[in-house]
């Protein structure tokens, strides 16, 4: 009988927080063509410098859970051999927080797929004119992995090469650590993983992890679900998990329905994060329909709005 395989020893999760990811998760029509970051307000010291830049493509659209999934597989890369077996399985318990977690074998070859689709991508970023960071060119597979098996179970393995965005992002400084422990709902809030669940979670955690960086100068975070810009075109958190669909069909009968019931979910997880410490010093106040529903976040340093802290999601 095979000796069954252990698991990795996981204390904390790692989160891609630099721009070019944040991009990813949270915009659309970003694939097939070159895009410019901005990395506003980085000028080396010197005013009479323009901002660095830096530009990349990205050969398929990405969205928030693909993110999620890469942050997951970097995480178990960063503690783990070079060419490491793993199996859908292990990532989905990772991305959960719950190592323990059984997963049906729909949401199996879901996540199988959506390995195989990070591994077909193709990402090249230009950071010439980047000072921050210690190379000029970072290229290759998303997800830089080999696979296995077919319509039954699906073998991964690493091949060994770093994954290109975060090799950027670590030169950047700019990954976040996050207690393995904070993704995993207490008894007090029991939920299931769905999808919608887990890109919350991890969205909500990514941004209470920013504020709680004390180099950030940002120290509030308003979040809202409903938000149009001038033109009428949705950029609430809504529309960036994908739960507001693109067509009429897949639109929700009753958007503030659906907000309301979102920030239900989100009220539930700061309360229970809150009880066992993870929001540190922060606060968070709930908004209401005047301000698309959502939540603010909030340092004592950030009780009065400041123009840095105009920006809202």
């Amino acid at each position: 009988m095979a000796a069954k395989k252990s698991q990795p020893m996981l204390d904390h999760f790692i989160m891609n927080n630099c721009k070019i990811a944040n991009e990813l998760r949270k915009y659309r029509d970003l694939a097939g063509c070159l895009n410019l970051v901005s990395l506003s307000g980085e000028q080396r010291g010197d005013p009479r410098k323009a901002p660095d830049y830096a530009e990349y493509y990205i050969s398929r659209e990405l969205d928030g859970l693909d993110m999620v999934a890469a942050n997951a597989a970097y995480t178990l890369q960063s503690v783990s051999p070079p060419q490491a077996e793993f199996q859908a399985e292990l990532i989905a318990r990772i991305m959960a927080g719950n190592l323990g977690w059984r997963i049906l074998e729909k949401r199996r070859h879901e996540l199988e797929a959506r390995l195989q689709l990070l591994a077909e991508t193709r990402i090249v970023i230009l950071a010439e004119h980047d000072h921050q960071v210690e190379q000029d060119l970072y290229e290759g597979a998303f997800l830089p992995v080999t696979w296995t098996g077919g319509s039954g179970r699906v073998s991964f393995r690493f091949t060994g090469e770093a994954m290109p965005l975060y090799q950027y992002a670590l030169h950047h400084r700019h990954l976040i650590t996050v207690p393995f422990q904070a993704l995993l709902d207490d008894d007090a809030v029991r939920h299931n993983n769905s999808d919608r669940l887990l890109l919350l979670r991890h969205f909500l955690l990514q941004e209470i992890m920013v504020l709680l960086n004390s180099k950030n100068r940002v120290k509030t975070q308003k979040i809202c679900l409903l938000k149009q810009d001038r033109e009428g075109r949705e950029l609430g958190l809504l529309w960036r998990l994908d739960l507001l669909g693109d067509t009429p069909e897949r639109q929700p009968k009753d958007p503030a329905a659906l907000a309301r019931k979102v920030q239900a979910t989100l009220e539930q997880l700061l309360a229970s994060w809150q009880r066992r410490g993870v929001l540190g010093p922060l606060h968070y106040q709930m908004l209401g329909p005047a301000e698309g529903w959502g939540v603010r976040l909030f340092s004592e340093r950030g009780k009065i709005r400041t123009p840095a802290a105009a920006d809202s999601i």
